[in-house]
C-alpha cells in the first residue's frame, strides 16, 4: 500500500481513528436517555411518585367508604364522625417507601440465588423493579408480585430460559396469572427499555486495561503483578455485587465510572497510577524515547505543552472527584430491618385495600352496640 504524499514529498499524516469507549455507547444508549438523572431530577421524581401514590390511596379510601355506606347505611347515619380518612387509613411516608423498596431489592437476589440464576439477570431484575418504582408507588402496586415479575423478565431478557409454570411452582403463593398480569404493566412502565448497560462488562475492560498499562512493556509498579491486578478485578466485583445493586448509582452515574469506583475504592493506589498513567502521562524514564528530526533517538523525555498538561490534569482531577463522590453514595445505604419492614408492609396492604380497614371499624362498632353490620 502507497503512502499518500504532500506537496513536500512526505507522507500526509492520516487523520486518527476516533476512539469509541463503553461511556461514549452508554452516552447514546435508551438508559442514558430515560433513565439518567442529576441528583436533584432523582430526589424530584421519587417526590413525585409518592406523591402519585398518596393519591391513590386516598382515591381508593374514598371508593372503599361509598361501598360500606351502600352496604351500611344504618351504621353510617349512627356513627357519622367515627369514619374520617385520617384516622382510619395511615399512609407511607417517602422514607418508609424508600426502606420497604430496599427490602424487596435484597429480597431479589435469594429469589435469583434460588433458580441459580447468573449475576447478570439478578442485576437487571433489581434494575427493573427500581425503575418501576421510579414511575409507580408501593401505594398503588405491592412490590411482591412486581418483582417477581421483574425477576421473570429479567430472566428472559438475559437469555436464561426457565418457564413460567416452573418459576411460579417454585414460589409460595404465586399463581401463573399474577405474573401475566403484571407483565405488560412492568413493560410499559419500563417504557419497553429492555437492554440494561451495567458496570461489569466495563469493569473486565478496565482489568486488560489495567494489566496493558501498568504490566507492559515492563512493571511500572514494583510490587503490581498480574495476580495483583486479578485480585484488585474480583474484589472490584464483590464490591459492585455489594453496593450497586441496591443504591441509585445506576441513575446518577454511567457504567464505566461506577466500575472506575468500585476498583478505586478497593485499592486507591493501584487505580491511582493507572489513572495517572493514561490522563498525566506518567511514564518511567526508560520507557520514554524522543526522536530527533533524522529520527535518531536522542536522551530525555518528550515535550508536552503546558496547554495539554493543564487539561489533562484538571480531566484526572474531576474523574477522581467523580468517582470517590460514586463509591461514598453507594456505601449510604439505609438499614433495612425486618420488624420495620413488617409494620409498613401492613401499612402498605392496608392502602391499597383500605376496604378491610372500613369494615374492621364498622364490625367493632357493631358488636359495641348491638347492630348487625352487612356480611
Amino acid at each position: 500500500m502507497t503512502d499518500v504524499l504532500s506537496n513536500s514529498g512526505d507522507p500526509k499524516p492520516q487523520p486518527k481513528k476516533p476512539r469509541i469507549s463503553n461511556d461514549d455507547l452508554y452516552r447514546n444508549s435508551t438508559q442514558f436517555e430515560i433513565w439518567s438523572f442529576t441528583k436533584e431530577e432523582l430526589h424530584n421524581a421519587k417526590r413525585k411518585v409518592h406523591e402519585k401514590g398518596l393519591k391513590a390511596a386516598s382515591k381508593n379510601f374514598d371508593i372503599a367508604l361509598s361501598k360500606a355506606k351502600q352496604e351500611n347505611p344504618d351504621i353510617f347515619q349512627k356513627y357519622p364522625n367515627e369514619f374520617k380518612k385520617d384516622e382510619i387509613i395511615s399512609t407511607l411516608t417517602q422514607e418508609e417507601e424508600s426502606i420497604y423498596l430496599d427490602f424487596y431489592v435484597k429480597n431479589a437476589t435469594a429469589t435469583c440465588n434460588h433458580f441459580k440464576m447468573p449475576t447478570q439477570v439478578r442485576l437487571t431484575a433489581a434494575s427493573f423493579f427500581k425503575k418501576f418504582y421510579l414511575i409507580n408507588s408501593v401505594m398503588e402496586y405491592h412490590p411482591k408480585n412486581i418483582l417477581y415479575t421483574c425477576i421473570f423478565l429479567a430472566a428472559k431478557s438475559e437469555n436464561y430460559f426457565i418457564s413460567i409454570e416452573k418459576f411460579v411452582n417454585s414460589l409460595q403463593n404465586l399463581k401463573v396469572k399474577d405474573i401475566l398480569d403484571l407483565e405488560f404493566i412492568v413493560l410499559q412502565s419500563l417504557k419497553f427499555t429492555l437492554l440494561v448497560h451495567h458496570p461489569i462488562r466495563p469493569l473486565y475492560g478496565f482489568f486488560l486495561d489495567f494489566q496493558a498499562e501498568l504490566l507492559h512493556p515492563s512493571p511500572v509498579m514494583y510490587d503490581v503483578s498480574v495476580d495483583t491486578i486479578g485480585n484488585l478485578y474480583n474484589k472490584a466485583k464483590e464490591w459492585l455485587n455489594k453496593y450497586y445493586m441496591f443504591s441509585d448509582v445506576a441513575f446518577l452515574y454511567t457504567p464505566p465510572q461506577i466500575a472506575l469506583a468500585a476498583m478505586y475504592d478497593v485499592d486507591k493506589r493501584i487505580t491511582d497510577k493507572y489513572l495517572k498513567r493514561k490522563y498525566l502521562k506518567e511514564t518511567p524514564k526508560d520507557e520514554i524515547i524522543e526522536v530527533d528530526k533524522d529520527g535518531q533517538e536522542v536522551n530525555g523525555t518528550a515535550e508536552v505543552d503546558d496547554k495539554t498538561k493543564t487539561s489533562n490534569r484538571e480531566q484526572y482531577e474531576t474523574l477522581v472527584r467523580l468517582i470517590r463522590k460514586c463509591s461514598k453514595l453507594a456505601k449510604e445505604l439505609p438499614e433495612t430491618d425486618r420488624e420495620k419492614s413488617k409494620d409498613i408492609d401492613k401499612k402498605c396492604y392496608f392502602a391499597l385495600h383500605p376496604y378491610k380497614l372500613i369494615n374492621k371499624k364498622i364490625k367493632k362498632l357493631s358488636n359495641e352496640n348491638g347492630t348487625p353490620a352487612a356480611s
